[in-house]
Protein backbone atom coordinates (compact mmCIF):
# COMPACT_ATOMS: atom_id res chain seq x y z
CA UNK A 1 0.00 0.00 0.00
CA UNK A 2 0.84 3.40 -1.04
CA UNK A 3 1.30 6.15 2.25
CA UNK A 4 -1.77 7.60 1.05
CA UNK A 5 -3.41 3.86 0.74
CA UNK A 6 -3.06 3.23 4.54
CA UNK A 7 -5.65 5.87 6.18
CA UNK A 8 -8.07 5.37 3.85
CA UNK A 9 -7.99 1.62 4.06
CA UNK A 10 -7.86 1.87 8.12
CA UNK A 11 -10.82 4.19 8.13
CA UNK A 12 -12.76 2.19 5.95
CA UNK A 13 -12.15 -0.94 8.16
CA UNK A 14 -13.21 0.77 10.83
CA UNK A 15 -16.30 1.93 9.78
CA UNK A 16 -17.36 -1.16 7.73
CA UNK A 17 -16.83 -2.96 11.18
CA UNK A 18 -19.26 -0.82 12.90
CA UNK A 19 -21.87 -0.84 9.94
CA UNK A 20 -20.91 -4.84 10.30
CA UNK A 21 -22.24 -4.35 14.17
CA UNK A 22 -25.03 -2.73 13.22
CA UNK A 23 -26.02 -4.75 11.20
CA UNK A 24 -25.91 -8.06 13.38
CA UNK A 25 -27.19 -6.07 16.34
CA UNK A 26 -30.47 -5.19 14.54
CA UNK A 27 -30.88 -8.51 12.20
CA UNK A 28 -32.63 -10.23 14.80
CA UNK A 29 -35.41 -8.60 14.34
CA UNK A 30 -35.73 -9.84 10.61
CA UNK A 31 -34.48 -13.67 11.41
CA UNK A 32 -37.20 -16.49 12.51
CA UNK A 33 -34.25 -18.43 14.15
CA UNK A 34 -30.72 -16.87 15.89
CA UNK A 35 -27.65 -16.82 13.26
CA UNK A 36 -25.31 -18.91 14.52
CA UNK A 37 -21.93 -16.41 15.84
CA UNK A 38 -19.71 -17.82 13.10
CA UNK A 39 -22.43 -16.27 10.51
CA UNK A 40 -22.64 -13.22 13.05
CA UNK A 41 -18.77 -12.49 13.09
CA UNK A 42 -18.44 -13.59 9.62
CA UNK A 43 -20.50 -10.08 8.58
CA UNK A 44 -19.23 -7.88 10.93
CA UNK A 45 -15.35 -9.06 9.31
CA UNK A 46 -16.62 -9.44 5.79
CA UNK A 47 -18.02 -5.55 5.69
CA UNK A 48 -14.76 -4.42 7.50
CA UNK A 49 -12.46 -6.06 4.71
CA UNK A 50 -14.65 -4.95 1.94
CA UNK A 51 -14.85 -1.34 3.40
CA UNK A 52 -11.08 -1.43 3.45
CA UNK A 53 -10.68 -2.25 0.22
CA UNK A 54 -12.70 0.49 -1.34
CA UNK A 55 -11.10 2.78 1.18
CA UNK A 56 -7.47 1.37 -0.41
CA UNK A 57 -8.36 0.83 -4.01
CA UNK A 58 -10.57 4.44 -4.14
CA UNK A 59 -9.01 6.56 -1.06
CA UNK A 60 -10.94 8.90 0.85
CA UNK A 61 -13.21 10.27 -2.54
CA UNK A 62 -16.98 11.03 -3.04
CA UNK A 63 -17.02 7.77 -4.91
CA UNK A 64 -16.09 5.76 -0.95
CA UNK A 65 -18.62 7.89 0.60
CA UNK A 66 -21.49 7.31 -1.98
CA UNK A 67 -20.39 3.58 -2.03
CA UNK A 68 -19.81 2.60 1.49
CA UNK A 69 -23.56 2.29 2.59
CA UNK A 70 -24.25 -0.20 -0.40
CA UNK A 71 -21.15 -2.41 0.34
CA UNK A 72 -22.71 -2.73 3.89
CA UNK A 73 -26.06 -3.19 2.79
CA UNK A 74 -24.96 -5.84 0.03
CA UNK A 75 -23.57 -7.94 2.54
CA UNK A 76 -26.23 -7.54 5.54
CA UNK A 77 -28.75 -9.05 2.67
CA UNK A 78 -26.65 -11.85 1.66
CA UNK A 79 -25.97 -12.36 5.35
CA UNK A 80 -29.73 -12.50 6.28
CA UNK A 81 -30.67 -14.04 2.55
CA UNK A 82 -28.29 -17.50 3.74
CA UNK A 83 -29.64 -17.47 6.87
CA UNK A 84 -33.46 -17.52 6.39
CA UNK A 85 -33.95 -16.77 2.60
CA UNK A 86 -35.09 -13.33 2.73
CA UNK A 87 -34.21 -9.96 2.01
CA UNK A 88 -36.09 -7.62 4.19
CA UNK A 89 -38.06 -4.59 3.35
CA UNK A 90 -36.26 -2.32 6.17
CA UNK A 91 -33.00 -3.06 4.57
CA UNK A 92 -34.34 -1.70 1.65
CA UNK A 93 -35.98 1.15 2.90
CA UNK A 94 -32.20 1.93 4.35
CA UNK A 95 -30.60 1.77 1.26
CA UNK A 96 -33.43 3.95 -0.42
CA UNK A 97 -32.83 6.76 2.43
CA UNK A 98 -29.09 6.43 2.14
CA UNK A 99 -29.15 7.19 -1.28
CA UNK A 100 -30.74 10.53 -1.72
CA UNK A 101 -28.36 12.39 0.63
CA UNK A 102 -25.01 10.03 -1.10
CA UNK A 103 -26.34 11.23 -4.32
CA UNK A 104 -26.40 15.45 -2.95
CA UNK A 105 -23.40 14.93 -0.53
CA UNK A 106 -21.11 12.97 -2.55
CA UNK A 107 -21.24 13.24 -6.11
CA UNK A 108 -18.45 12.08 -8.53
CA UNK A 109 -17.46 12.23 -12.24
CA UNK A 110 -19.66 9.93 -14.59
CA UNK A 111 -22.53 9.70 -12.09
CA UNK A 112 -25.31 11.28 -12.93
CA UNK A 113 -29.15 11.58 -11.61
CA UNK A 114 -30.06 10.07 -15.09
CA UNK A 115 -27.53 6.95 -14.75
CA UNK A 116 -28.45 6.45 -11.08
CA UNK A 117 -32.48 6.71 -12.07
CA UNK A 118 -32.33 4.82 -15.29
CA UNK A 119 -30.21 1.97 -13.45
CA UNK A 120 -32.49 1.56 -10.82
CA UNK A 121 -35.45 1.60 -12.76
CA UNK A 122 -34.23 -0.98 -15.42
CA UNK A 123 -32.70 -3.11 -12.45
CA UNK A 124 -35.94 -3.08 -10.87
CA UNK A 125 -37.92 -3.76 -14.05
CA UNK A 126 -35.80 -6.79 -15.22
CA UNK A 127 -35.68 -8.67 -11.57
CA UNK A 128 -39.72 -7.61 -11.36
CA UNK A 129 -40.05 -9.61 -14.91
CA UNK A 130 -37.88 -12.58 -13.65
CA UNK A 131 -40.08 -12.72 -10.17
CA UNK A 132 -43.29 -12.94 -12.69
CA UNK A 133 -42.13 -15.52 -15.09
CA UNK A 134 -40.02 -17.15 -12.63
CA UNK A 135 -41.99 -17.07 -9.09
CA UNK A 136 -39.64 -20.07 -7.89
CA UNK A 137 -36.70 -19.05 -9.11
CA UNK A 138 -36.55 -14.97 -8.00
CA UNK A 139 -38.31 -13.45 -4.87
CA UNK A 140 -39.22 -9.94 -4.51
CA UNK A 141 -36.79 -9.00 -2.04
CA UNK A 142 -33.59 -9.56 -4.98
CA UNK A 143 -35.91 -7.37 -6.87
CA UNK A 144 -35.74 -4.65 -4.25
CA UNK A 145 -32.24 -4.86 -3.64
CA UNK A 146 -31.58 -4.55 -6.95
CA UNK A 147 -33.39 -1.34 -7.44
CA UNK A 148 -31.36 -0.24 -4.45
CA UNK A 149 -28.06 -1.24 -6.70
CA UNK A 150 -29.31 0.29 -9.78
CA UNK A 151 -29.42 3.61 -8.15
CA UNK A 152 -26.27 3.15 -6.72
CA UNK A 153 -24.20 2.22 -9.36
CA UNK A 154 -26.02 4.02 -12.32
CA UNK A 155 -27.02 2.23 -15.53
CA UNK A 156 -23.80 0.89 -16.51
CA UNK A 157 -22.58 -0.50 -13.98
CA UNK A 158 -25.46 -2.48 -12.31
CA UNK A 159 -25.38 -4.14 -16.03
CA UNK A 160 -22.16 -5.63 -15.28
CA UNK A 161 -22.94 -6.37 -11.57
CA UNK A 162 -26.09 -8.36 -12.46
CA UNK A 163 -24.03 -9.94 -15.45
CA UNK A 164 -21.53 -11.44 -12.61
CA UNK A 165 -24.00 -11.96 -10.46
CA UNK A 166 -25.60 -14.23 -13.13
CA UNK A 167 -22.50 -15.75 -13.81
CA UNK A 168 -21.28 -16.68 -10.10
CA UNK A 169 -25.02 -18.17 -9.07
CA UNK A 170 -24.98 -19.87 -12.65
CA UNK A 171 -21.67 -21.56 -11.51
CA UNK A 172 -22.37 -22.03 -7.89
CA UNK A 173 -25.39 -23.84 -8.18
CA UNK A 174 -23.77 -26.42 -11.38
CA UNK A 175 -21.69 -27.13 -8.46
CA UNK A 176 -23.73 -27.35 -5.84
CA UNK A 177 -26.41 -29.99 -8.12
CA UNK A 178 -23.48 -31.89 -9.04
CA UNK A 179 -21.93 -32.68 -5.94
CA UNK A 180 -25.56 -33.03 -4.90
CA UNK A 181 -26.01 -30.82 -2.22
CA UNK A 182 -29.14 -29.37 -3.57
CA UNK A 183 -31.79 -31.39 -5.51
CA UNK A 184 -33.10 -30.00 -8.48
CA UNK A 185 -35.85 -28.18 -6.98
CA UNK A 186 -33.97 -26.97 -4.18
CA UNK A 187 -34.08 -23.14 -3.14
CA UNK A 188 -30.41 -21.41 -3.45
CA UNK A 189 -31.02 -17.56 -2.63
CA UNK A 190 -29.62 -15.57 -4.88
CA UNK A 191 -29.19 -12.57 -2.95
CA UNK A 192 -25.09 -13.66 -2.19
CA UNK A 193 -24.76 -13.78 -5.50
CA UNK A 194 -26.27 -9.86 -5.98
CA UNK A 195 -24.04 -8.74 -3.22
CA UNK A 196 -20.78 -10.53 -4.58
CA UNK A 197 -21.42 -8.99 -8.44
CA UNK A 198 -22.09 -5.60 -6.44
CA UNK A 199 -19.13 -6.17 -4.56
CA UNK A 200 -16.84 -7.41 -7.36
CA UNK A 201 -18.28 -4.10 -9.90
CA UNK A 202 -17.90 -1.32 -6.91
CA UNK A 203 -14.56 -2.59 -5.95
CA UNK A 204 -13.04 -3.69 -9.73
CA UNK A 205 -15.25 -2.68 -12.01
CA UNK A 206 -13.26 -0.27 -13.82
CA UNK A 207 -10.33 -2.75 -14.36
CA UNK A 208 -12.70 -5.27 -15.74
CA UNK A 209 -14.19 -3.11 -18.16
CA UNK A 210 -11.11 -1.71 -19.20
CA UNK A 211 -9.77 -5.70 -19.30
CA UNK A 212 -12.95 -6.42 -21.30
CA UNK A 213 -12.58 -3.18 -23.75
CA UNK A 214 -9.11 -3.60 -24.38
Amino acid sequence: MSGQAWPAALLGVALGAALGYLGVRFSPRWLTRPAPRWLSASLVAGIALAAGLLGYFHRLTPYFWHQLALVAILLAAAFIDLQDHIIPNDLVLVGLAVWLPAMLLFPYDGKTWLSALGGGAAAFAFFYLLAVLVPDGMGMGDVKLALVMGLFLGAGWVAMALILAFLLGGLASAVLLATRRVGRRGHIPFGPFLAAGGLITILWGSQIWNWYAG
